[in-house]
């Protein structure tokens, strides 16, 4: 037998090959059909409550999937489109994009369509992302979410007994205040909460901006950076969201949807509050792929470990809402409205498959209700 002698070139084309190789596996990896998973589902607009259940999938990939422009399932895309949805639907399911379109007008008047690129306000399904904030900050030791408001704010009405888990999950008992229509400052925010007082006991469940208001003042009084600035560099460039921000008023908006409401079956426009009266709650933007990216880099534990996680992800009260998520069986899910804006964005417990929905019309009267639709349609793929 002769031997086989191999130079240095010659190994390294031999290290390329099986590299290509191996490319062209993972591409084609990809590129393969998703193997049956059965996921039964509900949210929290659901009157019948099913446990989804995912037969093959375990836990969460770590690589990021790609998410590529536009990729149409004809059910889902034609369902979406007899609902007269208008906006983006991103449905992901074990790393595979499923549906990522958009329908219906960004803008009626200058007739321009909806794209997977254009940004929506999410009204308060950012309360997840404060909620994450917060939790990144007791994981970096310089809160605890049992911390009583006063240990932050000093002479906050009944603060020595509310605590930051009960701003978190809505029992802190606050009246909350009424939003105005006038630019304010967060400490102005703040001072209202404050006057405003509380209007039942610490325990009691109170859906409440405010509670997130306070929230996100005490993120800048903690991290020394305005909310904004904390938010940007340790959740929205971690999770690489690079199509989201926070609302400013002298800065024109890119691809930035307007809000439409349907009034003896026409569309007009919704007119929004001003935005800085939402600090913490309802002003930021996004896109559908970001809101993704973000919730997968939360599955995954680059945002924040799975103590926290576990902490976020248990409900508070019977009203199943934990800390910027409802917890359903079997998914999370955050929802918001915001004139004509609204949205859904469910997961499923594994982190393996998502639904982000993006509106900007409220032409469909339940958002929770299509993405429960979803996922019967996702149960039934083989």
């Amino acid at each position: 037998m002769k031997k086989i002698v191999i130079g240095g070139g010659g190994i390294l084309l031999l290290l390329a090959g099986c590299l290509l190789a191996w490319h062209m596996q993972s591409l084609d990896f990809h590129a393969k059909k998703a193997p049956k998973t059965k996921i039964e589902s509900t949210t929290t607009s659901s009157k019948k409550k099913t446990k989804k259940t995912e037969t093959s999938e375990t836990t969460p990939e770590k690589k990021a999937a790609v998410v590529l422009p536009v990729t149409a399932n004809q059910e889902l895309d034609t369902y979406l489109a007899n609902q007269h949805f208008s906006g983006t639907a991103l449905v992901v399911r074990k790393g595979q994009v499923i549906l990522n379109q958009s329908y219906g007008l960004a803008d009626q008047e200058k007739q321009l369509k909806n794209t997977p690129e254009t940004r929506y306000y999410i009204g308060s399904a950012q309360k997840a992302i404060i909620a994450t904030a917060i939790l990144q900050l007791e994981q970096a030791g310089k809160l605890k979410v049992e911390d009583p408001v006063t240990n932050y704010i000093k002479d906050f009405p009944n603060g020595q007994q509310i605590t930051l888990k009960n701003l978190l999950n809505h029992t802190s008992g606050l009246t909350g205040r009424t939003e105005g229509s006038k630019e304010i400052l967060p400490q102005q925010i703040i001072q209202e909460i404050e006057a405003a007082g509380s209007n039942s006991a610490v325990g009691t469940w109170h859906y409440s901006d405010s509670n997130y208001a306070v929230l996100a003042y005490i993120i800048q009084l903690v991290s020394q950076q305005n909310t904004e600035e904390y938010i940007q560099e340790h959740i929205f460039k971690p999770a690489n969201m690079q199509n989201t921000n926070f609302y400013q008023n002298d800065t024109p908006t890119s691809n930035l949807a307007e809000s439409y409401r349907e009034k003896t079956g026409r569309l007009e426009k919704a007119q929004l509050p001003n935005l800085t009266q939402l600090f913490g709650a309802g002003d930021i933007y996004t896109t559908a792929t970001d809101f993704y990216l973000f919730d997968q880099a939360l599955m995954q534990g680059k945002l924040i470990n799975d103590v926290e996680k576990s902490k976020m992800m248990t409900a508070g009260s019977s009203s199943t809402y934990g800390m910027g998520f409802y917890v359903n069986p079997g998914s999370y899910s955050s929802h918001g409205v915001l004139g004509g804006f609204n949205t859904i964005n469910t997961f499923t417990h594994t982190g393996l498959t998502y639904i982000i929905l993006l509106a900007n019309t409220n032409q469909v009267q339940s958002l929770g209700q299509t993405s429960d639709h979803i996922y019967e349609v996702l149960n039934q793929m083989e």
